[in-house]
């Protein structure tokens, strides 16, 4: 099969590895898309050579280890790339990214979805209705993460709340307010015309900073960012008894201000990841029309092209999320209609 490898320089080259088989409880998918976020990006230099990178991956099962249940070839899945122990007490209550044994499909030894092929856990691969392009496979979990910050923020219908960012984090999160409705979904982002997208994934309002909001104005704000000045800012823009939940991954200290955080009684958490349900979740959605993951899509590139699609992440040339695919049968570097 063809991959592409990281290398000693820090880039990615084309190379023939073999066939991969299935271990007894794995599958072996031919990969559809694999999407690059940021996460990619920020982990690249960092790799060592020789690494398949790619954890927002599906495809079609080609092959099927002996104690993998009754999968059946042909089947469109997408995967969860967490791989744990699945016996314990994280993994049994779903938080499967808290288990000790953790470790992530496509960031080192679990090869990833840049690749032609890819072995995959079965109790990981969740199946996508006939209905569903394989290429939504790789949106799921996206926009799983969104929605597990949604669910961090305890939303309720009738909610107003203020999402922070509009990149990939940001859009799929307000994409899951409105389909949760909530009734008022600021979006703050610098980026004109991730402004724009973010209204069309169901923001009701957008401005450029989060300093234009009003104080006391929201119920709820998601911090989908992860700089450290934006968590004393949401603290000043929710009401008494609000809710903040950062989702955005910020390596630097990050200033709060006590006194408002409890004055206003507010509650700050913090989501990563998601849980198995939550996969099932952002399908039956995708499935019922109630997400149309096509408003996401943005560029497509073949899998020889692999370092344009990384420069145009980390140069933030895009906006939706950019997919790569090893099959030559889909158009390189087109980008997919959106859903009107």
């Amino acid at each position: 099969m063809r991959a592409a490898v990281t290398t000693e320089a820090h880039g990615f080259e084309i190379v023939e590895l073999p066939d991969p088989a299935p271990g007894p409880d794995e599958l072996v998918i031919r990969v559809a898309a694999c999407g690059v976020c940021g996460s990619d990006v920020k982990a690249q230099p960092f790799m060592p050579a020789g690494i398949v990178m790619g954890h927002e991956l599906g495809g079609e099962i080609v092959s099927v280890g002996s104690e993998a249940g009754n999968w059946r070839k042909g089947t469109n899945v997408a995967v969860l790339p967490v791989v744990c122990c699945g016996a314990c007490s994280y993994c049994v209550a779903g938080a499967v990214a808290h288990c000790a044994q953790t470790r992530y499909i496509g960031m080192g030894s679990d090869r990833g979805g840049f690749a032609e092929l890819a072995v995959v856990p079965a109790r990981h691969a969740f199946a996508l209705p006939d209905d569903l392009t394989g290429a939504c496979a790789a949106l799921v979990e996206p926009f799983a993460v969104g929605l597990h910050g949604v669910h961090t923020a305890e939303i309720r219908p009738g909610d107003e709340v203020l999402v922070v960012g509009a990149g990939g984090v940001g859009l799929t999160t307000i994409a899951w307010l409105s389909a949760k409705g909530a009734a008022r979904i600021t979006a703050a982002d610098p980026d004109p015309e991730r402004r724009k997208l973010a209204s069309v994934m169901g923001a009701t309002d957008v401005v450029g900073s989060v300093t234009e909001c009003t104080a006391g104005a929201y119920d709820a704000s998601i911090e989908c960012v992860g700089r450290p000045e934006l968590l004393q800012a949401c603290q000043t823009v929710v009401r008494p008894l609000g809710r903040i939940v950062v989702s955005g991954a910020c390596a630097e200290a990050v200033p709060i201000e006590p006194v408002t955080a409890l004055l206003k009684e507010l509650t700050i958490r913090f989501s990563v990841c998601y849980r198995p349900d939550e996969f099932r979740e952002v399908i039956a959605a995708f499935s019922r029309g109630d997400i149309e993951p096509a408003r996401m899509m943005g560029p497509q590139f073949g899998l020889d092209r692999i370092a344009d699609a990384f420069d145009l992440v980390r140069n933030a040339g895009v906006h939706g999320r950019v997919l790569v695919t090893a099959d030559p049968n889909l158009q390189r570097h087109s980008s997919i209609r959106r859903a009107r």
